[in-house]
């Protein structure tokens, strides 16, 4: 069954637990846990005014993009290390993993990624842009900024869309001042990569990494007991797709069958 996956702050459904009260005493870390937001972004600003390399230690089911990103950005210019401890999704996959000098992931954790603000404009023709809020093309121009600084694939920032099975986009929903947001209809809410395809895509990860879906579907099971609302999907390819070939795709996806006229 298709599910309609809408635009704003994405977090999978379940409960995190707290950091335990030991990772407060580590040397130079940085606990982080729960909903990214503008606090949690203004909180490690904060810790990182030292200019100095921390170790982020994250368990976040996902946030908001724009204080995803402005962490992110105090990871990168900090090279700060990051270390996932119970799961990163949505926009700490997408953001936090790339920005990072180190990664680490903790044994049965789980790195979950999702569509980007890059991905979803992709989707829409260039005719329409007009019709959609301006917080994409702010956060692609982050997204591409960050890509370039990491010297990472830009299919980190596209693939994930295509592997969470989309169909197609939509611009029905709309903001107060009219523009819209982009949605989209997906067999799966989260995709997450063999550790190969991280590799080669300039992502080195240390630590645990499922290696087979078997193993997968195991950690998927200790990180989110409930299971994640929409299904998460374990990749198959290796090897990270070309851009152009995967903005081919994107911009090939059709608009959804929404009952009401198309705009021309």
């Amino acid at each position: 069954m298709m599910k309609i996956v809408f635009a704003g702050a994405f977090a999978l459904s379940f409960a995190i637990a707290p950091l335990s009260a030991q990772t407060l005493a580590g040397a130079a870390e940085i606990p982080l846990s729960g909903h990214i937001s503008t606090d949690m972004a203004s909180r490690l600003h904060a810790a990182l005014q030292d200019g100095k390399p921390h170790t982020v230690r994250i368990n976040s089911s996902g946030g908001e993009d724009a204080p995803a990103l402005a962490i992110a950005a105090d990871i990168a210019r900090t090279r700060s290390a990051l270390v996932v401890d119970g799961i990163c999704a949505g926009p700490c996959a997408n953001y936090l993993l790339m920005a990072a000098a180190r990664r680490t992931v903790q044994p049965s954790a789980l790195v979950i990624f999702t569509a980007s603000a890059s991905s979803r404009l992709a989707m829409v023709p260039q005719a329409r842009r007009k019709e959609v809020s301006g917080l994409y093309e702010s956060s692609a121009r982050q997204e591409r900024q960050l890509l370039q600084d990491r010297h990472v694939s830009a299919a980190l920032l596209l693939e994930p869309q295509l592997g969470l099975g989309t169909s197609c986009y939509s611009l029905t929903s709309r903001d107060t001042a009219g523009k819209a947001y982009i949605n989209y209809q997906a067999q799966f809410v989260g995709w997450t990569p063999p550790r190969a395809w991280l590799a080669r895509a300039g992502i080195p990860i240390s630590g645990f990494w499922p290696d087979t879906e078997a193993q997968f579907q195991t950690a998927l099971q200790k990180a989110i007991p409930g299971g994640a609302r929409g299904g998460v999907i374990y990749a198959a390819a290796k090897s990270p797709g070309a851009e152009t070939a995967l903005l081919r795709r994107l911009g090939a996806m059709p608009e959804c069958d929404s009952g009401l006229p198309k705009k021309k």
